[in-house]
């Protein structure tokens, strides 16, 4: 009883201070654990518990000095909890020191967390975040990206192709062939699976056998699902859209040049909404460091002339950058109080149609963070 008390304070402390101020910055005394009678709402997902109600934010950790793990938005609560993983797996471990979370997805109500540079793959329930599988050794002993194929299949890029992973056994298969070298994020649309490869760039994978069927040419941001029902990416100076009914490939020119990620890979500054007919591009200084980020609208060229958002003074995009949420037309980003490292990281919310600073989230340490991540 005094435990639910304590817990209602503390909600109804933080709506007051939400209401006093823009900016929230979350001191230890909200990173308290939620109560999951506290939900006002759910999402779109069939996902209850304690963590169905928000979204989560995966961070790289302190590289040298301590794994990664994951930040919980709760809606209910404007509050932020820090490092949910290890709060519901007291005894568990997302790697180590010199291991790097770099990836996270909801598929079927669970969360799949790649560590990179060493680290496991970790299945967690969606709503409690209780681990209920992992492997503790990838391919290449580096893994990138997981991507949910159907009910019993999935696919893990990594460092020399992507392998097909049975499910929910989480059995690593033999690697599929004609995706050679380090492979990153992977997209499912139409009848085929897109995968990114610094060695094959673009490449369709027939959703079913896993075949080659076309490749695109090289392409440094992918993938994001367009409204329209086309895949996009961007290439070093130019925004590529392909029509997964026909693979045809057309391109848009940038105003600016989009850097490599292979140098140090992370999930792509490139997102789409549900709702409006936009892509959105963080433009990057190397791997971090940008200020800007562009909306195209699609079909109108001209709306890539202008950048759509320009962080505020001081701040620069790290990790992704940004991630669109469809639960409340929103896009999230993430950054740093400095071009490639910091201690004070903020996660900003805009109105996806307006570009309207809608709220910003302050937690402080040498956290790095990787990507926002929502249910499906």
């Amino acid at each position: 009883m005094k435990k639910q008390l304590l817990s209602s304070l503390f909600v109804t402390l933080a709506l007051f201070v939400a209401s006093c101020k823009k900016e929230d910055a979350l001191q230890p005394s909200q990173l308290q654990k939620l109560d999951a009678n506290s939900k006002t709402g759910v999402t779109a997902s069939l996902i209850t518990g304690k963590y169905a109600n928000g979204f989560f934010i995966a961070n790289e950790g302190w590289f040298g000095h301590g794994t990664g793990d994951l930040h919980f938005y709760s809606y209910s609560g404007d509050s932020l909890v820090q490092n949910v993983y290890q709060l519901e797996n007291p005894t568990g471990a997302l790697g180590g020191p010199s291991n790097t979370l770099q990836f996270a997805t909801f598929f079927n109500d669970k969360l799949y967390i790649v560590v990179k540079a060493g680290g496991p793959l970790v299945v967690t329930d969606g709503g409690t975040m209780v681990e209920t599988g992992r492997i503790a050794t990838l391919p290449g002993n580096d893994g990138h990206a997981f991507l949910g194929v159907d009910a019993t299949h999935g696919l893990l890029s990594a460092s020399d192709g992507v392998y097909p992973i049975t499910l929910p056994s989480l059995a690593v298969g033999t690697k599929i062939s004609g995706v050679a070298g380090y492979t990153g994020d992977m997209l499912k649309a139409g009848g085929y699976i897109f995968v990114l490869s610094q060695t094959d760039g673009i490449v369709a994978l027939n959703s079913s056998t896993y075949a080659v069927v076309k490749k695109f040419g090289a392409a440094n941001l992918a993938f994001a699902a367009g409204k329209d029902g086309a895949v996009y990416a961007t290439n070093a100076d130019s925004l590529i859209r392909i029509v997964p009914s026909t693979l045809a490939r057309t391109a848009i020119k940038l105003p600016f040049t989009v850097p490599s990620p292979w140098g140090a890979w992370r999930h792509a500054g490139i997102t789409a909404s549900t709702q409006d007919s936009a892509v959105y591009i963080v433009r990057n200084n190397g791997f971090a460091g940008g200020t800007q980020l562009y909306r195209y609208v699609i079909g109108n060229a001209a709306s890539l002339t202008t950048p759509f958002i320009t962080l505020p003074t001081g701040q620069y995009f790290y990790g992704a950058g940004a991630a669109y949420n469809k639960e409340k037309n929103e896009l999230v980003v993430t950054t740093l109080n400095g071009s490639f490292t910091g201690s004070i990281n903020r996660v900003l919310i805009y109105d996806a149609s307006t570009a309207t600073l809608k709220k910003t989230l302050t937690y402080n340490g040498w956290f790095f963070p990787a990507m926002p991540v929502f249910h499906e």
